[in-house]
């Protein structure tokens, strides 16, 4: 009777175990299919080099992205500076022309007769054109005289016992602003047998004051351009 249980448990045991295995087999079927392990292996494998494959050409892809945006950068900073660049130059530009507004530090030059003399600006009026030569040459940057604006286009033009400037008629004193280094314009006006010995020994007195802030109005005339026109590059 145990033998017999014994074989009775024996066979129950093995027909458990046949079931499992059965059981595992399939399931293995079911995920790997009927296909031979090294194939999945060589698939598994083709797959990886495929991705492998995108993930370089995409990171090909950004590299050129980087450097696509690394010169449009590049651009942009150069055009910036000429930007910047146009922007001060139109500034200097707006100076120079006169029809702007400016301050600066700077002298103020004012120029008179002496007491009990007599002498004409109209006939001496080329000793004003002289000390704003020598103005220049000191390097000022903007011009005024009894409030007119000197420019480029500014005539001083001897009318009767007065002159003209910008058309209008200007009588002593004569007060002439000038924006620069103080320094250089008391250099350039100062020397001997300079500017102001000369206008000195024939009757004006002229006495310069130094200013950390000067204000010169802008040119109120217009000039038009009839017959200068600018040069284009594909000119050139």
């Amino acid at each position: 009777m145990s033998k017999l249980w014994q074989k009775v448990m024996l066979f129950a045991i093995s027909l458990v175990l046949g079931v499992v295995c059965m059981t595992q087999i399939r399931t293995t079927n079911n995920v790997l299919g009927n296909e031979d392990p090294q194939n999945i292996a060589s698939q598994l494998d083709n797959e990886l080099a495929e991705l492998t494959l995108q993930k370089n050409e995409l990171r090909e892809e950004l590299d050129a992205l980087k450097q696509t945006a690394k010169e449009n950068e590049e651009i942009y900073d150069a055009k910036e500076a000429e930007l910047e660049r146009l922007k001060e130059e139109l500034a200097n530009q707006q100076i120079l022309s006169g029809y702007y507004e400016v301050k600066g530090p700077g002298t103020i030059i004012t120029i008179d007769s002496e007491p009990n003399s007599y002498v004409s600006l109209a006939s001496s009026h080329q000793y004003i054109l002289a000390l704003i030569s020598y103005l220049n040459n000191a390097g000022v940057e903007a011009i005024s005289i009894n409030g007119q604006r000197y420019t480029n286009y500014t005539e001083i033009v001897p009318v009767l016992d007065h002159i003209n400037v910008n058309g209008v008629a200007l009588v002593l004193p004569l007060e002439i602003k000038a924006i620069g280094n103080s320094r250089t314009i008391d250099a350039s006006l100062n020397f001997v047998g300079g500017i102001v010995s000369q206008l000195s020994q024939i009757g004006y007195t002229i006495e310069t004051e130094n200013s950390s802030e000067i204000f010169i109005n802008k040119y109120d005339g217009e000039k038009e351009f009839k017959y200068a026109v600018p040069i284009t590059i594909e000119e050139e």
